[in-house]
């Protein structure tokens, strides 16, 4: 009887084995591009290794942190790694102010951009990974299903009851955070000094914050002006994003990696071209074709609701490979870890071109556009 049952195990564990491989391998042929082999041939600059953000909807802080951490090292040679969790933390305080004050209005969900980590790094300091974790019970991951359900259940009944007070909204909501996250420490040690979370960011994160520029490309609005990304995650509706052309927009983000510079990411990850098991992602033919994606092509789909700002990454390399551009991607995202380069994505042409909504970047990496700023 055991040999049996093991018999039909091992044939089952073959057959799945074969579908896998099979599914990879038309994967495989799918592709009309040489994918890149390895993450050197995209010429990385500085980060640190990714890091999966499990089940959050913390890639804001994932990306935009690690953005930071090579600006760090590339202006002043600094190397520290930052804490995720401490601008979700904040983040959500400001949220619960905004959701106060507009009467329910404002979005509170755990989305967010690049703005509100920039936001927070200024306002309440940041602290380094090593001393805040962003977990009352340390795990080696890390969910966030809970946290969020409660949250939502107190927005609820702060309707219900008409609790438009911000103390107590604040309070409530530090309550549930310190029960998943924990409270950040008011003071610390590191490296031989004591710091708060304020000290040590005008040590250790003294980043030039005038000099980064938001940059989109959408008709919605006029080119060379500035702007709201209009996205659902822009809860307080930034109007500092510079709207320029698709090849303006493009031909910018080769040159920021072409000449040392990185740049954090808004853009959709809900696509067919994108295949974890692959580490790649590209627009397919029966999409649309590479020669047709233009400005019209982007706006129709982005007005339609087809792209959507589902996700944010870290750019850190590009190079050229077999004639096609293709840029390397820190993504934190699960399906990143899929593949054989782990928590890496290889961006082909189209797709950057198609699916990125926004990027940020120090100015100096895009003269092209600063030409454009009056």
């Amino acid at each position: 009887m055991f040999d049996k049952h093991l018999s039909v195990f091992i044939l089952l564990l073959f057959c799945q084995m074969l579908i896998k491989n099979t599914i990879a391998q038309n994967a495989v042929d799918d592709v009309p591009y040489v994918i890149p082999q390895e993450v050197e041939e995209l010429r990385p600059r500085f980060h640190f290794t990714p890091v999966n953000q499990d089940t959050t909807n913390a890639c804001w802080s994932f990306s935009t942190l690690s953005f930071m951490e090579s600006e760090l090292q590339r202006i002043n040679g600094q190397s520290v790694k930052l804490a995720v969790m401490y601008p979700v933390y904040f983040g959500f305080i400001e949220k619960a102010k905004k959701y106060v004050e507009t009467r329910g209005e404002s979005r509170s969900t755990a989305g967010d951009l690049f703005t509100t980590v920039i936001d927070v790094v200024k306002n309440y300091g940041i602290l380094p990974e090593e001393v805040y974790r962003g977990q009352a019970v340390e795990r080696p991951t890390r969910n966030h299903k809970r946290m969020e359900n409660e949250i939502e259940e107190l927005k609820k009944r702060i309707i219900k009851e008409e609790l438009w007070n911000e103390a107590t909204v604040v309070a409530e909501v530090k309550k549930i955070l310190d029960n998943y996250l924990s409270e950040p420490p008011s003071s610390f040690s590191f490296r031989g000094e004591t710091f708060t979370p304020l000290t040590f960011a005008e040590k250790y994160v003294d980043l030039p914050w005038d000099d980064y520029l938001l940059i989109t490309s959408f008709g919605y609005a006029p080119f060379d002006s500035f702007a709201v990304l209009e996205v659902p995650d822009n809860w307080r509706k930034v109007d500092r994003y510079f709207n320029v052309s698709l090849d303006v927009f493009y031909s910018s983000m080769k040159t920021v990696l072409t000449n040392g510079f990185s740049l954090v990411i808004d853009g959709d990850k809900s696509e067919p071209g994108r295949i974890g098991s692959l580490d790649v992602c590209y627009i397919p033919d029966y999409d649309i074709p590479g020669t047709y994606i233009n400005q019209a092509a982007r706006d129709y789909r982005f007005d339609e609701g087809v792209t959507t700002d589902d996700h944010l990454m870290h750019i850190v390399g590009y190079g050229e490979v077999n004639g096609e551009d293709w840029f390397l991607v820190k993504d934190s995202w699960r399906d990143a870890f899929e593949g054989t380069h782990k928590g890496y994505f290889f961006y082909h042409r189209d797709y950057a071109k198609l699916k990125i909504l926004a990027y940020m970047v120090h100015k100096d990496g895009v003269p092209a556009i600063m030409e454009h700023i009056k």
